[in-house]
């Protein structure tokens, strides 16, 4: 189905849908009333399988604009529904909307003043308002902006519980972790030099636009390449969904994600979402960037005291400065200021795509001291999983932000810890404490000692 004018538009929408007929009608009127004339857009429709049923009705509202339908005889999912609205559209810059993308007026008009500004940022990013059951008679209705709520519980976007955060830009240096497709524009070029979406992830619900738009930003040059338009909006319409199970596969994507890119901004993603997720990372980032500048968390002097003391080679070593060390080929890295590879990653190590006991040991110098207390939890529970044993290792060296490593801090560490882990701290000539944890079995006697004899001998003095 095709309803054309004539002339060139100077942008296309792209929508998927499947069986959200009773979404689409009301998304397409909206876009009839935008302030942006019908004849400088487009609209491209992909019905991803499912029953045809109400779609005549949904497509009938969008009468009067460049309209095309394109239909998949079987799903296919999003990433390859948006894929083949790219390949139908003939403008040079693309918005993508979800079919319960309800359009306030302005909001092409927006995407289109922003990327006929010279010098900005490639990627606008709009807003996302939800809204609850007490406002849909006012969408059905065809209310303006000043009748559908901005703040919670009736509205709000997911993204920023507390507010839009104007006060602090940083996080557009990562926005593409917050590059929903429910409301972004780009140029083509860049989508179509990078191909598009991974279709890999098939039916599989979430990440696909995430994925897309970090391919994106390592595209482009360096920078900030987004930028968030609060007027921008969009309403989400209420359509049934299965929250436990979109959930469950979008951390299942996450996790895929984790091995295909083993950053720490990937890692944060798989455990934290939304504004908070950004925070995160850039707290990480500015640590790790002063650990590199100052060659702090060093593991020459912590492999050099503690490596024959292991119980094997296969030992994930976090800090600074491994090729220093003459590491055996089995051994892992943590290491910023080397370069990433298939031995080295740039994580914090919340969530490693490494093998469940694939390790003999995790040793961490000094790096762990500036974790906040929930990564801390999560880097031992993580490091658990991968080795038998954890050892921390706290030197004399001293940063802002930094736990201290004194006596009194260290011991409460330890029984903080204790309540999972059999845990025991040893002062190690020449290198500085050391807090060994080894996960206590499901059947442990909850007093038992700590560390087996063989590794209370292996720190004794030499």
């Amino acid at each position: 189905m095709s309803l054309q004018t004539t002339g060139t538009p100077e942008l296309s929408v792209v929508m998927p849908t499947f069986q959200d007929a009773q979404c689409l009608e009301l998304t397409l009127r909206a876009l009839t009333r935008q302030t942006l004339p019908p004849e400088r857009f487009e609209v491209i429709v992909v019905r991803d399988g499912g029953s045809p049923a109400g779609y005549a009705e949904a497509l009938a509202a969008g009468a009067g604009l460049r309209l095309r339908l394109v239909e998949f005889p079987e799903r296919r999912g999003r990433a390859a529904a948006r894929n083949e609205g790219v390949r139908h559209a003939s403008a040079p810059l693309l918005v993508f909307l979800d079919a319960d993308s309800y359009a306030l007026p302005d909001l092409l008009e927006r995407h289109l003043a922003h990327h006929a500004a010279p010098g900005g940022p490639a990627v606008l990013i709009g807003r996302r308002d939800e809204i609850g059951m007490a406002h849909l008679p006012a969408v059905l209705a065809g209310a303006g902006p000043s009748a559908l709520p901005r703040t919670y519980p009736h509205g709000g976007d997911m993204r920023f519980p507390d507010g839009a955060p104007d006060d602090d830009r940083d996080w557009l240096r990562l926005g593409w972790a917050l590059a929903y497709t429910h409301n972004i524009s780009l140029p083509r070029a860049p989508f179509d030099e990078i191909g598009g979406y991974r279709e890999e992830f098939g039916l599989s619900y979430g990440m696909e636009d995430i994925e897309l738009f970090y391919r994106v930003d390592r595209h482009l040059p360096p920078g900030v390449n987004f930028a968030f338009d609060d007027g921008a909006r969009v309403v989400h319409l209420p359509h049934h969904k299965d929250i436990g199970r979109n959930w469950a596969e979008m951390m299942a994507n996450t996790r895929t994600l984790v091995t295909l890119y083993p950053c720490l901004e990937w890692e944060f993603l798989s455990v934290i979402v939304g504004h908070e997720a950004t925070r995160r990372i850039l707290h990480y980032r500015s640590l790790v960037d002063e650990c590199v500048r100052r060659s702090s968390c060093a593991i020459g002097p912590a492999f050099a005291r503690l490596a024959d003391r292991l119980p094997g080679p296969r030992v994930l070593w976090v800090g600074t400065g491994s090729d220093r060390v003459d590491l055996p080929a089995a051994a892992l890295t943590y290491d910023y200021a080397a370069p990433p590879g298939p031995t080295n990653f740039h994580l914090v190590g919340i969530a490693p795509p490494i093998p469940p006991g694939s390790l003999d040991a995790v040793v961490s110098v000094d790096f762990w001291r500036h974790l906040l207390w929930p990564e801390l939890c999560q880097f031992v529970k993580a490091s658990a999983l991968l080795a038998g044993e954890v050892h921390l290792v706290a030197t004399g060296d001293t940063a802002p932000g930094m736990c201290v490593a004194d006596a009194a801090t260290t011991e409460y560490l330890r029984r903080a810890l204790a309540a999972e882990y059999t845990a025991e701290l040893h002062d190690v000539d020449g290198l500085g404490r050391v807090l060994s944890l080894r996960p206590r079995p499901p059947a442990a006697d909850p007093a038992a000692p700590g560390l087996p004899a063989a590794h209370e001998a292996a720190y004794a003095p030499a």
